[in-house]
C-alpha cells in the first residue's frame, strides 16, 4: 500500500510544479521515421552546397576521407552516451532533461539554451537556408551560363546577394513552420517525400561526378563561365585566389588531419538530435540505437563518397586554393581573391560538369532544391522541442508549452521558432557566413562535454535510477559503473578537440568575439534560470523542485 500513495504523492508535485500532468504528445515516430530523421541530420545534399571549399580552404587541403574516419571515433562514444541518456530519460528535450537533473538545473538550461542556438545557428541557417539560398542563387546563375542569359544571370547575382539570400530564407522558413504546426502526419509526408527526392538527387549527383572528368569540367568551366571574362578562367581563379588571398600551400600528414578534425566534426554532427524527440519515439530502447549508430555508418559513406568523386572532378588543388581565396574574402562573391559574382557551390559545380546535357541538369536542380527541404525542415522542427521542455519545467513562460489537441504539436513555441529564425536569419545575411559557421560547428562540438560530464557522474548522483537502469546501462567494469567510463571518453574527446578549434588561428582569428558571444549566452541564461526560480517562488511555487523529478509523459 505504500507504493500508490507514494506515486500519488509524487503526481501532486507533478501537478503543482509542471504546467500539466502529461506533455499532450504522443510516441507516434517508429523505429524507421526515427532513422530517417537521424540520417537527414547527418548527410542530405544541402550540406554539400558550400561544405567542401569551406572544409578544403579551412584545413588548407586535409585528406576529409582520413579525417572523417578519425573523427568517427569519439563520435562513436558520443551516439553510446546519447543512447544511454535517451533510455534512461525518454522525453522531449532529452539531453536537456539529463543534465539538469543529474547536474543542475540552472545548468541545463544554460546548456540548452545556448546549444539550441549553436545548432539553430550553424545548421538550420548555416548549413541550411544560408547556403539553399546560395544554390538558389548558382542555380539561376549556371541556367544564365548554359542558355546566355542576362535575365538569369541578373536573378543569380540578387540572389547570392544579402537581400536575396535573406529573402529566400524566410520564404524557406515559413513554409518549414507551416509543416511543423500541423503535426506528425504532415511532418512524416514532408520527411518521406523529401528523402525520396533526396535519393534520387544523390545518385544523379554521384553519376554526373563518375562520369566526368578533370579535364572535361575544366572545359566546360571555361567555355561556360570565362567567355565574357578571362579573369574567371579555371586556372585564373586558382592563381588569383593564391595570390591575392595569400595561399600559405598545401597542409599534408597527419598533423593537418589532427587540426582539420573541428571542421570534419560538422560532417558526422546531428544524429543524436533525435533524442529531442524522445518523448515522442515508439520503443524507443530499440529504435534509438539503431537510428543513432546507422545514421553515422551512413554518413560516412555518404560524405566519403561525396568528396572523393567531388575533389575527382573539380580538382582538388584547385577545390582547396580557390575555396581558401573565398574564405579570405568572407565567403561572398567579387572579391579581390575570388572575384566571381557567385558563390562556388555543388549545384554550380554539377551544371558545369553535366553540360551540354540540359536534361540532366534541369533534373539535377529539381531533385537537389526538394531534396534538400527535409534537413531543413528538421533542424527546425527540433528547437520548438527544447521551447517546450522549458516551458514545461516553467523556466520560460508556460505558454510555450501549449499543445494544438488536434495536431499534438507545440504551435506557440513553433512560431516563436519561426520568428527568431527570421531575425537570425537577418543577421546571419547581413554579418557573412564562414566566420559564424565556423564558430558554431566549434561550438557545436565542445557543447557534448556537459552530456558526457552528467553521464560520467550519473551512477553516483542518481544512484537509485541506476539501479534499475536496463541492460548495459547497470553495468560494471573492474567496480567502475560502464556507462561512467563512457561519459569520461565522450567528454574529454569532444573536450580535445575543442582544445585543437582554438588553438587553430584560422579559428581563432575569424572569430575573434566568439568567446565574448559565448560569455553573453551563458550569462543570459543564468539571468533566465534564476529570474524565473524568483518569480515563481513569489507566486509560491518552487520550480527548482520539479527540475529534481523527471518530467511526466
Amino acid at each position: 500500500m505504500q507504493m500508490p500513495c507514494h506515486e500519488s504523492g509524487k503526481s501532486g508535485l507533478q501537478t503543482k510544479q509542471f504546467v500539466r500532468e502529461a506533455t499532450g504528445f504522443v510516441r507516434e515516430y517508429g523505429v524507421v521515421d526515427t532513422l530517417l530523421f537521424a540520417s537527414v541530420f547527418i548527410f542530405a545534399l544541402v550540406f554539400t552546397i558550400t561544405q567542401f571549399p569551406w572544409f578544403y580552404g579551412n584545413t588548407l587541403g586535409a585528406n576529409l576521407t582520413y579525417t572523417l574516419l578519425l573523427a568517427a571515433v569519439p563520435f562513436i562514444f558520443l551516439m553510446l552516451t546519447y543512447w544511454a541518456i535517451g533510455v534512461l530519460m525518454p522525453r522531449t528535450g532529452n539531453d536537456y532533461v539529463w543534465i539538469g537533473r543529474i547536474l543542475h538545473p540552472s545548468i541545463g538550461f544554460v546548456w540548452g539554451l545556448i546549444y539550441v542556438l549553436v545548432v539553430f545557428l550553424a545548421a538550420f541557417i548555416g548549413a541550411g537556408t544560408g547556403p539553399l539560398s546560395f544554390a538558389v542563387s548558382s542555380i539561376f546563375a549556371a541556367y544564365g551560363l548554359i542558355g546566355n542569359s542576362a535575365y538569369f544571370a541578373g536573378l543569380g547575382n540578387y540572389f547570392g546577394g544579402a537581400v536575396g539570400t535573406l529573402e529566400i530564407s524566410i520564404l524557406l522558413t515559413v513554409i518549414v513552420a507551416a509543416f511543423t504546426i500541423f503535426g506528425s502526419k504532415f511532418v512524416k509526408a514532408f520527411l518521406y517525400v523529401t528523402w525520396l527526392f533526396a535519393i534520387a538527387g544523390m545518385i544523379i549527383m554521384w553519376y554526373i561526378l563518375s562520369t566526368t572528368s578533370n579535364a572535361t569540367f575544366i572545359s566546360n568551366w571555361n567555355a561556360l563561365v570565362a567567355g565574357s571574362n578571362s579573369s574567371y578562367s579555371y586556372s585564373a581563379l586558382q592563381a588569383t585566389a593564391s595570390s591575392k588571398g595569400a595561399f600559405p600551400g598545401i597542409s599534408p600528414g597527419f598533423g593537418a588531419i589532427v587540426a582539420a578534425l573541428p571542421f570534419a566534426f560538422l560532417f558526422l554532427f546531428g544524429g543524436n538530435y533525435t533524442n529531442a524527440f524522445a518523448g515522442e519515439i515508439k520503443n524507443v530502447r530499440k529504435s534509438l540505437p539503431i537510428a543513432l549508430f546507422l545514421s553515422l555508418i551512413l554518413g560516412l559513406g555518404y560524405w566519403i563518397t561525396t568528396s572523393t568523386l567531388t575533389t575527382n572532378t573539380i580538382g582538388f588543388n584547385w577545390a582547396t586554393i580557390v575555396g581558401y581565396g573565398w574564405i579570405q574574402g568572407g565567403s561572398v562573391p567579387s572579391t579581390p581573391s575570388y572575384p566571381l559574382p557567385f558563390q562556388p557551390t555543388q549545384p554550380l559545380f554539377l551544371a558545369i560538369a553535366a553540360y551540354p546535357n540540359n536534361f540532366l541538369v534541369t533534373i539535377m536542380v529539381i531533385t537537389y532544391i526538394i531534396g534538400s527541404l527535409g534537413p531543413v525542415f528538421a533542424y527546425f522542427w527540433i528547437p520548438s522541442k527544447y521551447l517546450f521542455a522549458w516551458s514545461f519545467d516553467r523556466v520560460i513562460p508556460s505558454k510555450f508549452a501549449d499543445v494544438s489537441p488536434k495536431y499534438h504539436t507545440a504551435w506557440i513555441a513553433v512560431i516563436a521558432t519561426a520568428v527568431i529564425a527570421i531575425i537570425a536569419e537577418f543577421l546571419y545575411s547581413f554579418l557573412g557566413y564562414s566566420s559564424y559557421f565556423t564558430m558554431g560547428t566549434v561550438l557545436w562540438g565542445i557543447s557534448y562535454t556537459i552530456p558526457g560530464l552528467a553521464l560520467m557522474v550519473f551512477p553516483y548522483v542518481k544512484k537509485d535510477l541506476f539501479a534499475q537502469a536496463p541492460g548495459w546501462l547497470g553495468r560494471k567494469i573492474a567496480g567502475v559503473p560502464l556507462v561512467s567510463i563512457i561519459g569520461f571518453i565522450t567528454m574529454v574527446g569532444f573536450g580535445y578537440v575543442g582544445y585543437i578549434a582554438y588553438s587553430n588561428a584560422a579559428i581563432t582569428t575569424v572569430n575573434g568575439n566568439s568567446v565574448e558571444l559565448l560569455v553573453a549566452m551563458i550569462i543570459l541564461g543564468f539571468v533566465i534560470y534564476f529570474a524565473s526560480n524568483w518569480y515563481h517562488k513569489r507566486k509560491g511555487l518552487d520550480i527548482s523542485m520539479a527540475l529534481r523529478e523527471i518530467p511526466p509523459e
